[in-house]
């Protein structure tokens, strides 16, 4: 499906940077009220680590006040983000994926596809202090324009902009869209790893049925997105509609 068929008909959804994977603007999306999610504003990618002269330039002309890195410790060691000069906070809310990764090994012996699905299952309950800051700084105008990340910019981060397009009245499957997108925009990051290591290969896919899990967890353990929004990470979606939609 295009993206018109969706309500985001920009020219310039994923910026055109050389060394950075999957960052892209959540702008253009139909939301509640028949408005539109506003562009420059929120953006979603990978790690910001060995940025190239030339992609400094593109991320400094769209005048990034703040980041959020959604990594872990060992993450940030081995690829700690790059400065940016426009940047005037930085915070960082840890979501330490190889812990969620042993909950969801620890005696199921289940791998692959499965494997991913738990985790996200895992996500939606064990990441709700780190999203209920991340909604914190959404609600602030002075944070904006935004960009939040992990390594890859698809899990940690999936789930993240898929809360924030649910709270502003985008589809469900426009959601589904918008996260499948990193397929396609993490081509070629992982291409050495997946050779290396083969049975890995799911861990650093996209699958509709990873983010399925975690709407189907929100559902049974939550009562639904509106309650988990409003209730476990404290959000509030008329005050992000009136920030984020045109």
């Amino acid at each position: 499906m295009s993206f018109d068929e969706y309500g985001g008909t920009a020219p310039e959804r994923l910026l055109p940077l050389k060394g950075l994977y999957n960052v892209r603007d959540l702008g253009g999306y139909a939301g509640a009220e028949g408005k539109q999610v506003r562009w420059g504003l929120l953006y979603r990618g990978g790690d910001l680590h060995g940025i190239p002269e030339g992609d400094r330039a593109v991320l400094a002309g769209r005048n990034l006040k703040t980041i959020v890195d959604f990594r872990g410790e060992k993450e940030k060691e081995k690829a700690p983000d790059d400065a940016l000069p426009t940047v005037t906070c930085t915070r960082e809310l840890a979501i330490e994926a190889g812990n969620i990764l042993d909950l969801t090994r620890a005696g199921q012996g289940i791998t692959g596809e499965a494997l991913m699905e738990e985790l996200y299952r895992h996500l939606v309950s064990i990441a709700r202090e780190q999203y209920r800051e991340f909604f914190e700084l959404l609600a602030e105008p002075q944070n904006t324009p935004l960009l939040f990340h992990c390594s890859a910019g698809k899990d940690r981060t999936g789930l993240a902009a898929a809360l924030i397009l649910t709270a502003l009245g985008v589809s469900r499957e426009t959601v589904y869209a918008d996260y499948m997108l990193s397929e396609e925009y993490l081509e070629g990051k992982y291409t050495e790893w997946i050779a290396a290591s083969p049975h890995l290969a799911m861990m650093v896919s996209v699958r509709r049925s990873y983010l399925a899990a975690a709407f189907q967890t929100i559902d049974t353990l939550y009562g639904g997105t509106d309650r988990y929004l409003r209730e476990e990470i404290k959000a509030k979606p008329e005050r992000l509609r009136e920030l984020y939609l045109k």
